[in-house]
């Protein structure tokens, strides 16, 4: 097992265990619980596999699948020890996210298809889990939140595919730069609590009071 793949095991994992600690006001049962940590761990892959036609990775690899459900069932057991830790997992989740929108865009370029195509793919298979989750589980999604998700991973694949592009560095590299990027900027937003500024900030504006006022 190379240091690739055993990362991303371990990334699959940590998407797993975030997704059902995010989900732990909802007291699922066991099922609901299998459910939404294995959703969260490869649904963003999915996402990515099925636009590009590609034979879906976890049906080609089931020990993505075992892992997930493994990560899921055990987060159900050890619900309260393991929420405690909830904060490093966040950080091996910010590691899961850069690892993957990286080899995202290596997948994409080997295919074919250009750079705008490779960011889009970077941010479905970093997100598409947790979006997914969050409307299974009726709560605001990534993609509407201030949560600085998606701006990591834009970035990071940016600069990703501009070492490709004028060849700084060979692939491997870009791919090592890339995972750095994401995962320092997303790290830093955690350990800062650092949120995108919504519209109201940007204005200046009080938020709007009820009618008649």
């Amino acid at each position: 097992m190379d240091l690739t793949y055993a990362l991303a095991i371990a990334a699959t994992l940590a998407f797993s265990v975030t997704g059902v600690l995010a989900a732990r006001i909802q007291q699922l049962d066991i099922i609901g619980v299998t459910v939404v940590g294995v959703v969260t761990a490869v649904g963003g892959g999915t996402l990515r596999d099925i636009i590009l036609d590609v034979p879906v990775f976890w049906i080609a690899d089931s020990r993505y699948l075992v892992a997930a459900a493994l990560a899921a069932l055990i987060t159900f057991a050890f619900n309260d020890l393991i929420h405690r830790g909830y904060r490093w997992f966040l950080y091996m989740d910010a590691l899961g996210v850069a690892l993957f929108a990286a080899l995202a865009v290596m997948k994409t370029l080997a295919l074919g298809l250009g750079s705008a195509h490779a960011v889009v793919m970077g941010v479905i298979t970093g997100i598409g889990g947790g979006i997914i989750r969050d409307v299974l589980l009726d709560r605001p999604t990534l993609i509407v939140s201030r949560e600085l998700y998606a701006t990591p991973i834009c970035l990071g694949v940016g600069l990703q595919l501009v070492i490709l592009q004028f060849g700084l560095l060979s692939g491997q590299q870009a791919v090592i730069a890339g995972v750095a990027a994401i995962f320092s900027f997303r790290a830093a937003a955690i350990y800062f609590h650092w949120h995108m500024p919504d519209l109201l900030t940007l204005s200046n504006r009080p938020p709007p009071g009820p009618p008649g006022d």
